[in-house]
């Protein structure tokens, strides 16, 4: 299944979030859930065709890897051939920073 953003939204795939605490501990896969929705970085898998045309500044493209406000979009989940992927739509003015390696 492909998904395409509309006018000024973007897709971004959220950093996952870690199965296991740094104390050992093993979360159940609720509180993860649960968790997955407060992840406030990832990587921008498509745009829409207005994306950032009115924002001064740099511009994220494809690939690149973001910081967007904490609890902005929408999560959806899409079962793909390796499993489920979990994805948000959000607006570009969601967008805080891009994240340079």
């Amino acid at each position: 299944m492909k998904i395409q953003p509309t006018e000024f939204k973007v897709l971004i795939k959220p950093d996952k979030v870690d199965s296991q605490t740094s104390g050992g501990l093993f979360l159940p896969e609720t509180v993860r859930d649960k968790q997955q929705f407060s992840v406030d970085r990832g990587e921008i898998i498509a745009t829409g065709n207005g994306f950032f045309q009115d924002i001064p500044g740099p511009i994220p493209e494809i690939g690149d890897k973001v910081i967007f406000n904490r609890y902005a979009g929408t999560l959806i989940t899409v079962d793909e051939e390796n499993g489920r992927v979990d994805y948000r739509i959000c607006n570009d003015k969601d967008i805080c920073a891009i994240l340079e390696e």
